[in-house]
């Protein structure tokens, strides 16, 4: 159990921080940083293939890789047509959260205490809301609908059955494929595509890897914690994308804005915990 933690807070600390490179260079395109990511994610599928010598291919892990670009293709675009980078990272996370934790209560049949859960719930998506209150379906559906996959896209994984060292080749090759051929697609439709410098073409590389370690962590969270309780814990990611945008890129200057995102964080937390207990409780 004690590793599903572990993994939980991985998890957390690597999603929350793989997109800095997007924070150092604003002028680098979303879709460059998603191909070089794959880049980073297929590297380290082969290294743990080498290490462990799991070279098998699935169709499990190709689709779950497949799915997982199209969530990060509509939140590129939801980041360019809502014109609101932390309210489409609130969005996408607390439906994310919301997802997962009802596949994990009404597919899986995990076993939670219903009310505590519910309750836990509750506090972290009121947390979400102090973060991002205004929502609108018709001009948010792009990232609600990021969310939604980034919520599901490991459901083949949890129904396979499969180590996730069997998994992961397979998973980063659906992502290496599916990203690379979206942003062909992409650049085939302009005059010039961007073409990104070589420092932070190696260092969205590298935030693949780290993504890929935060992945792991994913794994092992689910393995002991499930999707009603496991999942939605990694998802807390945010408040360490915030913590890096608040401490380190000095956003959100005013005294008012960082208290009501102090609290905002700690309602999300204090679900976290709750939720936590709706697992242990049993």
């Amino acid at each position: 159990m004690a590793s599903s933690y572990l993994g939980a807070l991985l998890g957390v600390i690597a999603f929350g921080s793989y997109m800095i490179p997007l924070k150092i260079w604003p002028k680098l395109s979303s879709w460059s940083f998603l191909r070089s990511v794959s880049i980073g994610v297929f590297v380290s599928g082969l290294a743990l293939s080498f290490i462990f010598h799991k070279w098998s291919i699935h169709f499990s892990g190709l689709w779950c890789g497949f799915i997982w670009v199209l969530g990060a293709g509509l939140c590129f675009w939801a980041v360019q047509k809502e014109n609101d980078l932390s309210g489409v990272g609130v969005r996408a996370m607390g439906i994310s959260i919301l997802t997962s934790f009802l596949f994990g209560l009404l597919y899986f049949k995990e076993k939670v205490s219903l009310y505590p859960s519910l309750i836990a719930m509750s506090f972290i998506l009121l947390g979400l809301v102090l973060l991002a209150p205004q929502l609108k379906i018709l001009k948010h559906w792009r990232s609600l609908g990021a969310g939604v996959i980034f919520g599901s896209y490991l459901l083949p994984y949890q129904i396979s059955s499969l180590h996730y060292l069997d998994f992961f080749l397979s998973f980063s090759i659906g992502i290496f494929v599916s990203a690379h051929a979206l942003v062909f697609l992409l650049n085939r439709q302009r005059k010039a595509p961007n073409r990104p410098e070589r420092v932070s073409t190696i260092a969205s590389i590298g935030a693949g890897i780290l993504w890929s370690l935060g992945s792991i962590g994913s794994f092992w969270a689910l393995e002991g914690l499930g999707f009603t309780v496991g999942y939605p814990l990694t998802q807390l990611n945010l408040l360490v994308a915030i913590f890096w945008g608040v401490l380190i890129f000095k956003e959100h200057p005013s005294t008012q804005e960082r208290l009501k995102i102090g609290l905002a964080a700690f309602v999300v937390l204090l679900g976290a915990i709750l939720l936590n207990f709706s697992k242990t409780s049993l």
